[in-house]
This record gives structure tokens, C-alpha cells and sequence, in this order.
């Protein structure tokens, strides 16, 4: 989908559906921007639309969409995330292939901060994973967001808002996307070797440095805690490694994401039940990967390495077992209590690599590590630990404007307490309280006296039901939030 910068007033424009945004507590605001006769014909449904949306059919053939955005002074980025993905749903409805959005004024929210969220809202919103839908490959035609379509956006008062800027959000959200496909797909499409060789071949198309550490090799470094989960699965492991150098100087940032492409919890066995969503356990990976190369495309003035711990958790013949123990690349011993709780093994192992070996000036960790994580904070929010208050601050904020929202939790030493073992090091489960911190508290072990944030994302990397933006399924947690982050180091 082309999305382009719109020039000249309303009367100029050559659309399909031209889609208007109005305030609940000032529709007088749109009334005038449009012509006599149509306020006459549409007024009385605009003060009285409980669904938020008017919709009709002009006499020269034209569809008019008008959405409500609530109350101006409530105004905020997400509201225009939630416009703009309202509008494509729009253009699904009556089958228009070129689309004008005409802005309404953005108060509390600056015009590029506005139109960024809603060009992101609309091409999250016409996200959909159908490939595999035999029945719709034979419609009669896709939804909007095709490569022949076209989205304009038009801007208050004729106001151009740069190409630039509309081509920046719909690469983040594009990438997004591309994540979310990864980690919609079924697992045994998208095994550790099929994500390893789908990644490499998009980062090596952006000039990305690819390593991929093979299992033998893995061996002979010591990755003892990786390696310990892999057993189970006849699928062979692999850690892929990114690097993108867009900055003088040796300064790099590490980002690293979890990537389990099956989780059945190996032999402490999870129920029946919804483990078909276990597909989702690679979506920090899915974020990690999807983020380092989106640096590439965006040509960001930063060095990131991405590393990706990839593997299924399984219970076959070989599976460790609840009891054994096992050295990690830092040295440490762990008892394994749960092999339920394997996202904090592999990462250990991860975190240890990317520390001693690239000494980055800071690393971030994105999981789905957690259940305790989504009963507390649900799908609006993921969790956020750390060592180093600026690292989680500047993370907060970047969650804030973009939409991928963080809550710190605390890491206190008294949680260390939880993880005692009798016969290693630590143990990687304790007891039932606290979960979330006491898999942060985990990680901490492996990471010696780097600057770190953990993220968890178990609530956010995938919804059981649509929200305005998302529908069912993966949502692409952490990219959003990481690029905007990395952005604003050069602020």
C-alpha cells in the first residue's frame, strides 16, 4: 500500500472514500470544513451516532466515512492509531482501493506526532494472516492495503506534513507486521531452521552482518543452559546473530529475544488446553530480529546487535528433567525445578553471550517469560526490570509514545531469597509468588555489572481477541517500542 502526503484543501482530492475524524464535544469543527448541503444531509446523524460512524454514498459516487474520536481534550496518539485503523476497516467496508483521511486538528498532540500514530494505526489495521486459507485465495478481491492501493493523508488547513515523516511510521509499522507474521505462524512452519534462514535472508538484503552458531558449536562454548532445553527436540538449535553498524565508534547496544518455537513446558508438561498459542513463545525473537533490520531500512545512527536463542521445548526421550542440573557459558550452575521455565534458561545463556562478547553500552532482553506477567498486567502493558534507572526511564517513555506501554516492577534483593537452591548455584523456579520478578531476578545472575533492562511481554505479544488496531493473534510487541527508543538516543 502506497501512503502519500496529501497537498491542496478538500476540493482537490480524488478518492474512492474520503474519511473525515470529528470530536465528540465540538462537531461544529467539522460542519465547517464541509459544504451546505452535506451538513444539512449528515448533521443530525453526526450528534446522534452511537458507533462513532457515519457512513454514505454522495451522488457523484463518492463514499464519505466520518469517524468520531472522542472528546478533544482526551486526545492522544493512540486515538489517532485507533483513527487510522478504523479508516482502513472503512475502506474494506465499501471495497475502495484509494483512500483521502482528512485530519481534524490535533490538540495536545503535535501534526507529526498525530499522523505518524495514524499511519501506523492503518497499516497495523490491515494486517491479516490468511495465507493459509485455501477458500480466500479465490475471492474476487483482497482487502485494501494491496500494493495497487492508496492511502492520502491531508492535514488541517492544507498543512503538508514531509514524506519523510508518513514513510518512517509505515516502515515501523510494515516491520511490525512482518514480525507479527513470524510469530503467527504455525510452529512447524516456522521451526528454528525456517526462522533462522527467513531472517537471514531479509537481513542479508539490508546489509546486516549474519552469524548463525550451530549446535556443535554451541557445545564447544559451553551454552550448557540452551543447550539443556533443546534436548527434547528432534529439531536441531540455533542462536542467530544480527549486527547492523550504523554509527561511528565501537558503541552497540545488545537486544536480545527469546525465541522458543514450540513450548509444550518439556516434561513439566503444560495442559491441553491453549497450547496451541505456545506457537507465540519466539515472538520476543520475532521482535528482536524484526528490529535490527528495521534499523537498516531506517538508517538510524546506532550499532545493535541482535541475538536469538532458538529452539523448541519438548519432553522427548532425552529431555532434561526436573532435578538435573546444568552449567551455563557465565559458569553458574543451575537446578532445573520446572522445565516449564525454560525462556529464563536460554536467555541466561544469551545474556552471558551478548555481555562478554560485545560489552555493549546497554542490553535489553524482550520475552514472553511469564503467565504471572498477564495476570497483572494483562494485555495493556508489559513488565519492565532493570539495573539501570536512566535504561528503564528511557524505556518507559519510548513505551508512551509508542504505544507499546511498559510498568517497571521492582528487583530487589530480598526476591534473591526465592531462587535458592540446595545442590547449584540457583534454581530456576521457586515458589508461586512474585513470578514475574523472580524471573527478572534470574536474568540478573547472567548479565555481571552490564546496564540491562528485561521486558516481558507474555501479556502483549498476543491477543485472544482484537483490539482497534490488532486482531487476534500476534501483535509485534517490542519493535514500536525499541526503534522508538533507539530514535531517541539522538535526541
Amino acid at each position: 500500500m502506497k501512503v502519500l502526503s496529501g497537498t491542496g484543501d478538500d476540493t482537490t482530492i480524488r478518492a474512492s472514500l474520503r474519511v473525515y475524524g470529528y470530536f465528540k464535544d465540538d462537531v461544529r469543527a467539522l460542519e465547517k470544513v464541509l459544504d451546505h448541503a452535506m451538513v444539512k444531509k449528515i448533521g443530525p446523524q453526526l450528534k446522534e451516532a452511537r458507533n462513532g460512524t457515519v457512513r454514505f454514498l454522495s451522488e457523484q459516487g463518492t463514499w464519505y466515512s466520518f469517524i468520531k474520536l472522542g472528546e478533544a481534550k482526551k486526545l492522544t496518539q493512540e486515538s489517532f492509531r485507533s483513527f487510522g485503523a478504523h479508516a482502513a476497516k472503512e475502506a474494506d467496508a465499501v471495497s475502495a482501493r484509494d483512500v483521502a483521511i482528512l485530519m481534524p486538528a490535533t490538540p495536545g498532540v503535535t501534526v507529526d506526532r498525530a499522523v505518524g500514530a495514524l499511519v501506523q494505526g492503518a497499516v497495523l489495521g490491515i494486517y491479516n494472516y490468511n495465507e493459509l486459507k485455501t477458500s480466500d485465495r479465490d475471492g474476487p478481491r483482497d482487502g485494501f492495503g494491496g500494493n495497487d492501493d492508496s492511502l492520502w493523508v491531508y492535514c488541517p488547513g492544507g498543512a503538508r506534513v514531509p514524506q519523510g515523516l508518513i514513510d518512517r511510521a509505515r516502515l515501523i509499522a510494515e516491520a511490525t507486521n512482518e514480525a507479527r507474521r513470524l510469530a503467527d505462524a504455525p510452529s512447524n512452519m516456522m521451526t528454528p531452521s525456517i526462522f533462522t534462514d527467513t531472517v537471514s535472508a531479509r537481513a542479508r538484503k539490508e546489509g546486516l552482518k549474519v552469524r548463525v552458531l550451530e549446535k556443535t558449536v554451541l557445545e564447544r562454548m559451553g551454552w550448557g543452559a540452551f543447550l539443556g532445553v533443546a534436548r527434547g527436540s528432534h529439531e536441531p538449535p540455533k542462536v542467530l546473530v544480527l549486527e547492523y553498524s550504523g554509527a561511528k565508534g565501537p558503541g552497540k547496544y545488545a537486544i536480545v529475544g527469546k525465541g522458543i518455537t514450540f513450548d509444550s513446558g518439556g516434561i513439566s508438561i503444560k495442559p491441553s488446553s491453549g497450547m496451541e498459542d505456545m506457537k507465540f513463545d519466539m515472538a520476543g525473537a520475532a521482535a528482536v530480529a524484526m528490529t535490527t533490520i528495521l534499523a537498516a531500512r531506517l538508517g538510524m545512527p546506532v550499532n545493535i546487535v541482535g541475538i536469538m536463542p532458538l529452539t523448541e521445548n519438548m519432553p522427548g526421550g532425552r529431555a532434561q528433567k526436573p532435578g538435573d542440573v546444568v552449567r551455563t557459558l557465565s559458569g553458574k550452575t543451575v537446578e532445573i525445578i520446572s522445565t516449564d521455565a525454560e525462556g529464563r534458561m536460554i536467555l541466561a545463556d544469551a545474556l552471558a553471550y551478548a555481555v562478554s562478547t560485545y560489552t555493549p553500552e546497554a542490553v535489553i532482553d524482550l520475552a514472553t517469560l511469564t503467565g504471572a506477567c498477564v495476570v497483572a498486567l494483562g494485555s495493556e502493558a508489559s513488565g519492565i526490570m532493570g539495573t539501570d534507572d536512566g535504561l528503564v526511564g528511557a524505556l518507559i517513555d519510548a513505551g508512551e509514545d509508542s504505544g507499546d506501554r511498559l510498568w517497571r516492577l521492582p528487583l530487589w534483593d530480598e526476591y534473591k531469597d526465592l531462587l535458592k537452591s540446595d545442590v547449584a548455584d540457583i534454581k530456576n523456579a521457586g515458589s508461586r509468588w512474585a513470578g514475574t520478578i523472580q524471573g527478572g531476578i534470574f536474568l540478573k545472575e547472567f548479565v555481571h555489572d552490564a546496564t540491562w533492562a528485561h521486558i516481558d511481554i507474555a501479556g502483549t505479544a498476543y491477543l485472544d481477541k482484537p483490539k482497534p488496531y490488532f486482531r487476534k493473534g500476534a501483535t509485534g510487541a517490542g519493535v514500536r517500542l525499541l526503534t522508538e527508543f533507539f530514535e531517541g538516543l539522538r535526541r
